[in-house]
């Protein structure tokens, strides 16, 4: 029970109160926003949430190629109604604490390698470090986010793991011979 329900559940009490400070608190990867005067009547015409680019990518190969040529590019997320914010916190600790689930179980899974504190820290920032990576990367390479609030994200991101990672290398450690 230790090892795949209070030392996740801890960990991700510990990234969910980092992610307040970074973004409640500091306002920090706020910074990497761009002003937009006019955007939210722009987009006021939307009806429907969901995912919306410019240009459409289902105008055809050729057609997309040349719009991207000469722009706009864009990919919005739009909501009409305003996010429930007590539903957003529930499910972003749902999602770190699952996270931390399969990082304990990957732990688990190699406890024989892994028999010091300082190799299952370094594990678990790995994985997180593989997961900021590939998933931030990817949106910046292939769907043009900007590289800088991804950036702020990557580093939240980052310490996010190292912070789990320091609790779970404490708590879900191989049973002593």
């Amino acid at each position: 029970m230790k090892k795949f329900i209070l030392a996740p559940a801890l960990a991700a009490l510990v990234m969910f109160f980092w992610g307040f400070c970074y973004y409640g608190l500091s306002g920090v990867p706020y910074r990497a926003l761009e002003q937009a005067p006019g955007l939210a009547a722009a987009v006021s015409s939307l009806t429907v949430d969901g995912a919306y680019m410019v240009p459409d990518p289902r105008i055809g190969e050729e057609a997309m190629a040349e719009a991207m040529k000469t722009g706009p590019y864009a990919m919005i997320q739009f909501r009409k109604v305003p996010a429930d914010m007590g539903s957003t916190m529930i499910k972003g600790y749902l999602h770190g604490f699952i996270s931390c689930v399969l990082v304990a179980l990957l732990l688990v899974r190699c406890e024989s390698s892994l028999t010091t504190f300082g190799c299952r820290l370094m594990f678990c920032v790995v994985i997180g470090g593989l997961i900021t990576f590939y998933s931030n990367g990817a949106t910046s390479i292939w769907w043009q986010h900007s590289w800088s609030w991804n950036g702020m994200t990557m580093f939240y991101d980052a310490v996010s793991w190292l912070l789990a990672g320091l609790v779970l290398a404490k708590m879900v450690a191989p049973k002593k011979a």
